[in-house]
């Protein structure tokens, strides 16, 4: 029937039907896409897991505690040979520094050159006595620093965003939803 012919009752109706209809197809589409970032989402980390992959925050329970402790060193920590260590441990633990940091990091990471300049030094190093290599590798320690604690913002400023979208998202579902209650009660009347 044109709608021209309905009365106002019949156009309601449609007009519900249809936006019933548009309703549930944008809820399924919202669903669909938390389900598949989720499944992703758990891939990603089940791969990460199963590498040994920590991420900046160390949460891999198979990693073992030296590779943790030295990872939170490169991370947020300071890495630093100690005096009581002997000089071939000392070098031993500046050469486990740079491989670890040469290996989680590719050629375009921004802290690439500051940490390789950094951890190179410890390397170069290693025999002076803590003060003396402190005074030595202190400036490139500090651009190392300042280049973590920049991608650790970023990191952070980029879940945030990603969480208020999160958010959008599921309250505009929720309104959708209720909305399609609303309707739904209207017809049964």
């Amino acid at each position: 029937m044109p709608p021209s012919g309905m009365g106002a009752t019949g156009r309601y109706e449609e007009y519900s039907q249809k936006e019933i209809h548009f309703i549930e197809n944008e809820l399924k589409d919202w669903f669909l896409q938390r389900r598949f970032a989720m499944e992703r989402n758990m891939a990603l980390k089940k791969t990460l897991d199963q590498n040994n992959f920590t991420g900046l925050s160390m949460a891999n329970q198979s990693v073992p505690d030296a590779q943790k402790v030295m990872w939170s060193d490169l991370v947020q920590g300071k890495p630093e040979l100690e005096d009581t260590l002997s000089s071939n441990a000392k070098q031993m633990k500046a050469d486990m520094y740079s491989k670890m940091f040469k290996e989680s990091t590719d050629l375009d990471h921004p802290c690439r050159v500051a940490g390789s300049t950094y951890t190179r030094c410890l390397q170069e190093n290693f025999k002076e006595k803590s003060s003396t290599r402190m005074m030595k590798c202190l400036p490139s320690f500090e651009t190392f620093d300042a280049c973590r604690k920049g991608v650790m913002q970023q990191q952070a400023q980029s879940l945030e965003n990603a969480l208020v979208k999160q958010d959008i998202a599921d309250r505009r579902a929720k309104a959708l939803f209720d909305r399609r209650s609303i309707l739904l009660d209207t017809q049964s009347c």
